[in-house]
């Protein structure tokens, strides 16, 4: 498990111990309440006056010793479970590391294969640019393969899992054409096409989650 995952658990844990020792200290609150009340209506005799004193007064340390460690105990439970939501909330909502790599790794593929077919009308050595196209294109299928990270929320699953699709698709449908086929004008354009679509969809990707496109192109 990643630390975020460790992180989440213990502070999920630390929440529910809190709760539970909410409880607890309301329970003994409550107890010693009545029992403060109930003292406090009686009418000692001046020979029990002082302990019946020395027992009120020790009630009530224990009456806000017990109000004390509520007061506590909802603060602490408020924020372990707060800071356990943020992170499940930031969990569902970023690129895990595997994804992150999936995402950049499949950009600087996609803009490299849109530089081959643009340069396949002038190249002078064809068997260097089928055998570069090929391997981008396995690359691209390898990647597009992933799944998106299960704890993600809906939205972002979608838009992650479209673009894995468009890469793993554009990938096997260029790495089964010969160059002869890739550099028919006609076939030429409709693969640029649909890198185009699959560019756009990385862009979605990138603004859904935030990510500098302008931090990758300086690389």
């Amino acid at each position: 498990m990643e630390l975020l995952d460790w992180l989440f658990i213990i502070l999920l844990s630390l929440a529910i111990f809190a709760i539970i020792f909410m409880f607890i200290s309301i329970a003994a609150w409550v107890t010693n309440q009545q029992k403060l009340n109930k003292v406090s209506a009686m009418k000692p005799s001046k020979k029990q006056r002082r302990a019946w004193l020395r027992y009120c007064v020790d009630l009530m340390d224990k009456v806000s010793k017990n109000r004390n460690n509520v007061i506590f105990a909802v603060i602490f439970s408020i924020v372990f479970a707060g800071g356990s939501y943020y992170i499940r909330y930031y969990q569902s909502t970023s690129l895990t590391a595997t994804d992150s790599e999936n995402v950049v790794q499949g950009y600087f593929i996609v803009q490299e294969l849109e530089k081959q077919l643009k340069e396949l009308s002038t190249t002078s050595n064809e068997k260097k640019a089928q055998s570069t196209i090929y391997d981008l294109s396995s690359r691209l299928v390898s990647y597009g393969s992933n799944v998106p990270e299960p704890r993600l929320g809906k939205d972002e699953k979608l838009v992650l899992k479209q673009l894995y699709t468009r890469m793993k698709q554009l990938g096997i449908n260029l790495a089964g054409l010969s160059i002869k086929q890739l550099k028919n004008k006609e076939v030429n354009s409709g693969y640029l096409n649909d890198i185009k679509r699959t560019q756009a969809a990385q862009e979605q990707v990138f603004n859904h989650f935030k990510v500098d496109k302008s931090a990758l192109q300086q690389e």
